[in-house]
């Protein structure tokens, strides 16, 4: 049976499925259709085997799967791209003309794909591109609100961290509630504040005293819904979704306490703008996290981009999503969860060296020329790296999250090997990071790593080049801009490891000089090698050289 990928057809995006078991239904559920499951049914093709369906579906980046007989949801099995957001979707990228891109190895800087030939990603300012992010819920983080935060200043200086996210800070909806707090994202109105974190006094002090310690602050921004029972859905109804019944509605499953809020209306979208316009204005936000930002109109984000800038032109938006086209007019970051699925499925055997070096140039070479992402290994819907790669491994990992190219973001107690937060649906109800979990250890090579990075502008603007090494457990690459070049090694291993680098004979020098190392975090003794003209490589270790010019 010939390939049947998503392609191009006379009304949409043409879909087809053949199952491998009895089916009597199939439908297709993703975020073009806010993933209802019930919604678009597939008809039976003429041979009496494959299922199809035409969607009419905007230009972007969309996650989607099959689901048959109203309950097992499925990936696409004749499409080879899958989502890195860590929740296994098929993806497709829809193009203004309506063509279908489906992202595969074979991309690469020699073979670069649609978007990065044809499109370059908006002018960012220079300090998101330096930037580490930390993301952090306030009631969390700390006992004592912004004025907490405040205290925390010191922290954040010491490890290094110079931009700060804050979860939703705004007061939560009762009705639908879940938990004693419910859910942060489903606010009540957007010019509030949760009186339990503090006074509008309090986060200005906050604001304020981060900025004179090098710190931006970014607000997250809940872009498409609101609680069920916001200050507007009462008075001005017209600004949310309906169901077929008129009531108000979020139109994604299992979301009851949600309001979807209705774009096509202009007076909502001049009432959203001018409530994140009252943030900047008031209390100087950097930018805005996106939340669920690929299910707004395109033209909505580069309205709300282009409004904001006039407002502070440094601003920068952050996309919660895996949009190439968000990058052309609106927005400065997009999600990367690529390095927790490449590091996991390396270590664990799945993938080779060169397929990590592949996929990741795939991906690269499918965005925008100079397109950012924001690359994480923790964020808010997935569980702990600690407890998902074990603490070994969580190491090495945070090497690759924080010498690679992008933008990285940690999450709260990330840096400690904190471990009891599972997903945002802990901050439901009465729900404190574990301080006494403290891994000094962890600690000291996130701060380490956070400096090199910050202080060397070969890790947020300089050139990646992978380097082929003798073991398939073991990454190694450079980072160069201008005459400031390191070389990174990480062991993916349980193993130690005996390296060469027959190809790279710069790098085969370098590597056996002790003095080049600027960093390790194997045992200091090095004992001799079985064969000197390869590197010793600890378990699990992280080294890092300067190569002098």
């Amino acid at each position: 049976m010939p390939p049947h990928f998503p392609t191009k057809g006379a009304q949409g995006v043409r879909f087809v499925y053949y199952p491998d078991v009895q089916v009597d239904r199939v439908s297709v559920a993703g975020t073009f259709n806010h993933w209802n499951g019930d919604r678009n049914c597939m008809s039976k093709m003429e041979d009496a085997k494959g299922w199809e369906i035409e969607l009419a579906i905007p230009k972007g980046r969309h996650l989607y799967k099959f689901v048959f007989n109203g309950e097992a949801w499925i990936l696409d099995p004749m499409n080879p791209s899958v989502s890195e957001d860590g929740q296994n979707n098929s993806a497709i990228t829809v193009t203004e003309d309506g063509e279908v891109l489906i992202r595969t190895n074979e991309i690469s800087k020699e073979r670069p794909g649609y978007m990065y030939e044809n499109f370059t990603a908006i002018h960012s300012p220079e300090w998101i591109k330096k930037s580490v992010i930390y993301e952090l819920h306030i009631r969390a983080f700390t006992e004592y609100g912004f004025n907490g935060l405040t205290e925390k200043l010191d922290y954040f200086k010491e490890i290094g961290i110079n931009t700060l996210w804050l979860m939703p800070f705004n007061e939560i909806g009762l009705k639908g509630r879940i938990g004693k707090y419910g859910d942060p994202y489903a606010v009540k109105d957007f010019y509030s504040i949760d009186p339990c974190l503090g006074t509008k006094d309090d986060l200005l002090l906050f604001i304020r005293k981060a900025h004179e310690n090098g710190i931006k602050v970014i607000m997250d921004w809940v872009l498409n819904r609101t609680s069920a029972d916001h200050i507007l859905t009462g008075s001005h109804p017209e600004y949310f979704t309906r169901n077929e019944r008129n009531e108000i509605y979020y139109d994604v499953p299992n979301r009851e306490y949600f309001a979807g809020i209705q774009f096509n209306n202009r007076q909502m979208r001049n009432y959203v703008i001018e409530a994140m316009k009252y943030w900047i204005i008031e209390f100087d936000f950097d930018g805005f996290r996106l939340d669920d930002s690929d299910l707004t109109p395109y033209d909505f984000l580069s309205e709300i981009k282009h409004a904001l800038q006039q407002v502070k032109a440094d601003l920068i938006l952050i996309s919660q999503s895996y949009d190439e086209y968000h990058h052309i007019e609106s927005c400065d970051l997009t999600y990367d969860g690529n390095p927790r699925i490449l590091i996991r499925d390396m270590s664990d055997g799945t993938i080779t060296q060169n397929d990590f070096m592949e996929i990741y140039n795939s991906y690269k070479y499918s965005f925008p020329k100079n397109a950012r992402r924001m690359s994480w290994l923790e964020e808010k819907e997935q569980s702990r790296i600690c407890d998902d790669f074990g603490e070994k491994l969580a190491g090495p990992a945070a090497t690759i999250l924080l010498t690679l190219e992008g933008t990285p973001f940690i999450m709260m107690g990330q840096e400690f090997n904190e471990r009891t937060m599972e997903t945002w649906t802990s901050l439901f109800d009465e729900y404190k990071l574990n301080w006494n979990q403290f891994d000094t250890e962890m600690f000291e090579h996130y701060k380490f790593l956070i400096h090199l990075r910050t202080n060397n502008p070969a890790f947020w603007m300089g050139e990646l080049e992978f380097i082929r090494n003798s073991e398939e457990m073991v990454l190694s690459y450079t980072r160069q801009y201008e005459d400031s070049k390191y070389l990174v090694l990480v062991n993916l291993s349980k193993d130690c490891l005996y390296v060469s680098f027959e190809n790279n004979i710069l790098a085969s020098e370098f590597s056996r000089d002790s003095e080049n190392v600027i960093y390790r975090t194997g045992k200091d003794d090095r004992r001799s090698e079985k064969d000197s003209s390869k590197l010793r490589i600890d378990s699990y270790e992280s080294i890092i050289y300067k190569i002098l010019q």
